[in-house]
């Protein structure tokens, strides 16, 4: 027997064939591969004739593989492994991807609603590997180094880009343990008033900057300002020793730094305390199918 022969089986009854084997059951494997029964027993029947070789003792509650199913299993799922990856390199080859710059902000890999985009999106899209600002991934699309940008201010809209706001990453507060609110489920910033809030400019994102000053202007007493440091991590350390405090996007309070703790706002703090996400691109950005099916993905989430 040879490549050639008909006496071959499809790759359809090797992949019926490792559905029976995971599920153990006929009626497992069709509700896995999305079919009735009586298609999926036919193809492993044909399968076995072809073979001729019993692969499955069958009773009333399962199936259980013989010998000669055994073997055929480990060689099969080996194949059909190697089958999916030649697959894929092929079509990643012939695919021109798009690319997405998404700001430093957010942690997006810790977001489940942009984790499943990626997920989704994996053999058709490209993460522009640079640690940017959104005001920075801005130039990148202007300069048509990028097709599309995830970022967290976009107060000035311009008329060469579309957008579109798709996300809203509520803030964490991050205390020093051995403040009193630190056992608490939920905190009032009225209650951490006596702690300095490490504190950015406001050009660096005016919209978000606004946003906060209109909460904060709703406490009781005012919160003091302390400069931001240059990492996050320098600001955990002074935040353990209680010589602070920080707002941080939940995506970025994934750090654990012994001393500090990580804390919900009360309900309307933390409604009214959130970074908008935009997903920009060039209003002359070539609608390539895998651009639009981006939009739309999107748009109908």
């Amino acid at each position: 027997m040879d490549i050639y022969s008909k006496r071959l089986p499809t790759v359809k009854q090797l992949q019926y064939f490792i559905a029976v084997c995971e599920a153990r059951s006929f009626r497992g494997a069709a509700e896995k591969l999305n079919i009735s029964q009586p298609p999926l027993s036919i193809q492993i029947k044909d399968l076995e004739e072809k073979l001729e070789a019993t692969l499955f003792l069958r009773n009333s509650h399962n199936v259980v593989l013989t010998k000669e199913g055994e073997e055929l299993k480990s060689r099969v799922a080996s194949l059909l492994t190697d089958l999916c990856s030649i697959t894929k390199a092929i079509k990643s080859n012939n695919v021109e991807k798009a690319i997405i710059g998404t700001t430093k902000t957010l942690s997006f890999d810790f977001i489940p609603y942009f984790k499943l985009f990626f997920s989704d999106f994996s053999d058709e899209t490209e993460i522009y590997k640079h640690n940017y600002t959104s005001k920075e991934l801005l130039t990148e699309l202007q300069k048509e180094n990028i097709d599309f940008a995830l970022v967290s201010d976009y107060q000035t809209r311009d008329a060469n880009e579309n957008s579109l706001l798709i996300y809203q990453e509520p803030m964490i507060l991050v205390l020093p343990i051995s403040h009193p609110c630190s056992q608490h489920e939920r905190v009032d910033l009225n209650d951490v008033t006596d702690l300095p809030l490490f504190w950015f400019k406001q050009y660096m994102n005016p919209a978000f900057y606004d946003q906060c000053e209109r909460v904060f202007k709703t406490l009781n007493y005012p919160i003091i300002r302390r400069a931001e440091l240059a990492d996050n991590l320098s600001m955990l350390l002074e935040v353990a020793l209680g010589k602070g405090m920080m707002l941080l996007p939940q995506s970025m309070a994934q750090a654990k730094v012994e001393g500090v703790v990580y804390k919900k706002l009360i309900e309307n703090q933390y409604t009214n305390l959130s970074v908008d996400i935009y997903l920009i691109w060039r209003k002359n950005l070539k609608m390539r199918p895998i651009n639009e099916a981006i939009i739309h993905y999107f748009k109908n989430e």
